[in-house]
Formats: C-alpha cells, sequence, structure tokens
C-alpha cells in the first residue's frame, strides 16, 4: 500500500519540477510575462522558490542561483522516494551518493554554462564584434571578475588582458570539468556499493 503511494507522490514531485523549470525559463527570458497561465504558475512555484532565494550566498553574483538549489533539493528528496517505492529499501550509501550526484549535477550546470558563454565571448574577440553591445556587456559584468579573480590568484601576480585571462580561464573550467565528474562518477560508484 506504501509503494504505490511513494510512487504517485514521485510522479507528483517530477512533474513539479518541470512547471518550476519551466517558471525559471520564463523568468530568465520574459521577465515582463503576464497571462492566466503564468499567473497560477507563479502562484504554485514562486513559494517553494522564493524560500531559497531568501540564501545570500546564492545571490551574490550577476546571475541567481537560487532556483539550482531548489530543484537540486527536490531533485535528491525525488531519487530517495524512487528509491523506497521500486526498492524497497534505502541505504546509507545510496543516500549519500544521491546527495553527492545531485551537488555535482548542480555544479556542473554551473560550471558548463558558465564555460558556454565564456566561449561566446571569445569567438566574440574573434569576429571583433562590438564590446559596447548590451548583450556583450552583460556576458563581461559575469565573465570579467572570475577570469581575472583566477589569474590573480594562480598567475603569481602578473597581469594580462581580458581576452588571455578569459582563454585560461575557459581552459581551466573544460578542465574542472571533466576531472570533477570523473572523480565523483568514481565515489559514487563506491558509496552505492556501500552495504549500509
Amino acid at each position: 500500500m506504501l509503494q504505490p503511494l511513494l510512487r504517485a507522490m514521485s510522479s507528483l514531485i517530477s512533474i513539479y519540477m518541470i512547471l518550476i523549470f519551466v517558471r525559471i525559463m520564463l523568468t530568465w527570458f520574459h521577465s515582463g510575462q503576464t497571462g492566466r497561465i503564468v499567473f497560477y504558475l507563479a502562484r504554485v512555484t514562486d513559494p517553494y522558490l522564493n524560500y531559497f532565494r531568501r540564501i545570500p550566498l546564492f545571490r551574490e553574483s550577476m546571475v541567481d542561483f537560487s532556483p539550482i538549489l531548489a530543484i537540486l533539493t527536490l531533485s535528491i528528496f525525488n531519487n530517495v522516494l524512487t528509491r523506497v517505492a521500486y526498492a524497497g529499501n534505502v541505504t546509507l550509501g545510496f543516500v549519500l551518493a544521491m546527495i553527492l550526484s545531485a551537488v555535482v549535477s548542480a555544479a556542473s550546470f554551473v560550471v558548463f554554462f558558465i564555460l558556454v558563454i565564456a566561449i561566446i565571448r571569445l569567438v566574440g574577440f574573434l569576429t571583433r564584434a562590438n564590446s559596447a553591445t548590451p548583450f556583450w556587456v552583460a556576458l563581461d559584468r559575469i565573465l570579467q571578475p572570475l577570469a581575472h579573480k583566477l589569474v590573480d590568484k594562480f598567475g603569481g601576480g602578473r597581469s594580462t588582458s581580458y581576452q588571455n585571462a578569459l582563454m585560461i580561464f575557459a581552459a581551466t573550467a573544460l578542465l574542472v570539468l571533466l576531472v570533477g565528474n570523473f572523480i565523483a562518477g568514481t565515489l559514487m560508484g563506491f558509496l552505492l556499493q556501500l552495504p549500509i
């Protein structure tokens, strides 16, 4: 009796995660959105999202990463529910593996997102695009502090151009993405094998 209920709860959470994703996309690309559907979507998802927006750590930069934490939390809970619903038991190793998987997925998304926009910006440099346009200015506000902070920290105090710093930053982000996912995958495999 309990397992069908847990499966239903897992399905509802999956649907809710989709609604949250749609809400986030609308917020990012249509800030002045109106309409009855959007209104009800906000009524359903915003109370949950607003809880995570209160955490200052995820709102310090130009990009608001609190929705990622919101989806991350639901994902962990949903994975545990699914495991109980279909396997009937949950081990400590499984819970730790799911937490690690969710954290790594969120971190990978952030690093991949930054890597993509860094590559786009480098293409802008190569094509000699007008850096004063709003699009490039918005990217520079995100990327320039990160790129120079990385170079300043590991460059021994040597100054470098923004373009060179961005190339170093993009290469570092790619390396972190590849090595980090490999290490995380190995560790998750170990956790899933734990008998407890």
